[in-house]
């Protein structure tokens, strides 16, 4: 459960899962409109197709989309990384991971586009699964916000009547 110091934060907290939520969900449903789920149409989407009339993607047509995701998703992702990591929500090491694997995916994803285009259409398959391991992390994330700014727990020190445990406070305003 929640630290009851997050409480205020509750509404700011649940609207930007809700943001990150359909934002995910419409990811989702773009790349799958867009790109489609099977590496053929992904290689489709960026080396063009006669049978579609689409024109390969340009190295400029990919910076367009590159530029703001290069900003916009490491923002988001470390905005949700430190909301959890304030709480102390999972140990140290699986936050770890957790946090490498959401930037990974989301690296790995941008430079997968440009990849498939312009060195080896094989690496569709990274695109695709950069893609779901992105989706999948977030929504750890919004699981794990979900959780942090969930209902406060009650101190046990609090909950038996025992008094708080007194801060250490520093030598210099102890001796005033």
């Amino acid at each position: 459960m929640a630290d009851a110091r997050l409480v205020p934060f509750r509404a700011p907290a649940a609207s930007f899962c809700a943001f990150l939520a359909i934002q995910a969900v419409s990811a989702a449903v773009l790349f799958a409109l867009k790109l489609g789920g099977t590496p053929a149409r992904v290689q489709e989407f960026y080396l063009g197709s006669e049978a579609t009339f689409a024109a390969p993607k340009t190295i400029e047509g990919l910076l367009e989309t590159a530029v703001p995701h290069l900003v916009a998703v490491p923002l988001v992702l470390f905005i949700a990384a430190h909301l959890v990591g304030f709480a102390g929500l999972l140990r140290r090491r699986v936050f770890g991971l957790l946090c490498g694997a959401s930037f990974a995916a989301a690296l790995a994803g941008v430079l997968a586009s440009f990849a498939v285009r312009f060195v080896w259409p094989a690496l569709s398959v990274v695109k695709l699964g950069a893609f779901l391991a992105l989706e999948a992390t977030l929504l750890a994330w919004i699981a794990l916000l979900g959780l942090t700014f969930a209902t406060p727990r009650r101190s046990t020190a609090r909950a038996s009547g025992a008094t708080p445990a007194v801060t250490a406070t520093p030598a210099h305003r102890s001796a005033r």
